[in-house]
């Protein structure tokens, strides 16, 4: 059938000058699949430490414990970071049973149907409502002495977070001291193991763990898929955190390197979001954006951060 062998012979010419094209100009191979694979798509963050987390928006509005609408975003512009519970642990009882208290979000939430959702989970030790810094400290101690078997109900409480409906991936919130960092680690891992593989774990990060503190670090490979450095609030590490910014340096933790937690009422925050020239080093568009607000969300103020972001 001479048809047929025409049409293999123009199948391997084809083939082998894709092969030769492709060895020759890598970058207009890349431009070319950038193209199609993104046109008429968000954009989506390039430089994930977690393939898991490439589902995600670029920008993502934080919608703390108020009532929040944000019906005006449209699904494919940014997606909604909510609190969905929050957890007070407590000292350890000697059974198995749960020595903490949930709180579940109490405020509404208003979203347009199909936005990203990130649920998430703040945690807290109860001590922090009622007791003096000293007995505080004290009390924290103990609240991270929890057995295997009580801190695998703490993880599936956690984890049961994965069914509400529209959620894409789970972030925890949690500003573990010191001593809490080994019971840390070991719920977190608990945590991935009551997820399913294509579901992200997502964690907030004191920025002094993504520049200095190792703990991060040497969690196993694939327990969390992206940490964000939290860059507001920092109180006496601001100043140091600020220096390493100027720095250019990319983090020393990998799983900070994706992403930054900035609030829309601090300088250093501003200063990042609109790339001025004193962070002229520090890519922000290679970046994916948690973004804070200390009141509820206007239609105006998130209408400021996309025209900055999305430009």
């Amino acid at each position: 059938m001479p048809s047929s062998k025409i049409a293999l012979a123009l199948l391997l010419v084809f083939s082998v000058s894709a092969i030769l094209f492709a060895a020759t100009r890598p970058r207009s191979v890349n431009a070319l699949a950038r193209h199609y694979l993104h046109s008429g798509s968000p954009k989506f963050f390039r430089d994930a430490p977690s393939s898991e987390t490439n589902n995600l928006p670029e920008i993502i509005f934080w919608a703390w414990e108020r009532p929040e609408d944000l019906r005006f975003l449209a699904p494919h512009q940014a997606g909604v970071a909510f609190l969905a519970k929050t957890i007070y642990l407590q000292p350890p009882a000697s059974d198995p049973t749960p020595s903490w208290l949930v709180r579940p979000r109490l405020e509404p939430l208003r979203i347009a149907v199909g936005t990203p959702l990130v649920a998430v989970i703040r945690m807290e030790t109860a001590a922090a409502l009622r007791l003096s810094s000293l007995e505080q400290n004290s009390s924290a101690l103990h609240a991270f002495t929890y057995s295997n078997a009580q801190r695998a109900l703490l993880a599936s409480e956690i984890a049961s977070t994965q069914s509400i409906s529209g959620v894409s991936a789970l972030q925890i919130d949690f500003d573990a001291p010191s001593s809490a960092q080994p019971f840390y680690s070991a719920l977190l891992q608990d945590v991935r193991s009551k997820l399913p593989p294509s579901l992200p774990l997502s964690i907030t990060a004191l920025a002094s763990w993504c520049i200095g503190d190792p703990w991060l670090s040497q969690l196993p490979p694939g327990t969390i898929d992206e940490a964000v450095p939290m860059f507001f609030r920092m109180g006496p590490d601001a100043g140091k955190v600020a220096k390493f910014l100027h720095s250019g340096d990319a983090f020393p933790v990998a799983a900070c390197r994706g992403s930054l937690g900035l609030s829309t009422d601090e300088t250093l925050s501003h200063d990042l979001l609109t790339a001025t020239s004193t962070f002229s080093t520090f890519n922000t568009r290679e970046k994916r954006f948690y973004i804070f607000a200390p009141r509820s969300w206007t239609q105006s103020a998130a209408e400021t951060i996309l025209e900055e972001l999305q430009p």
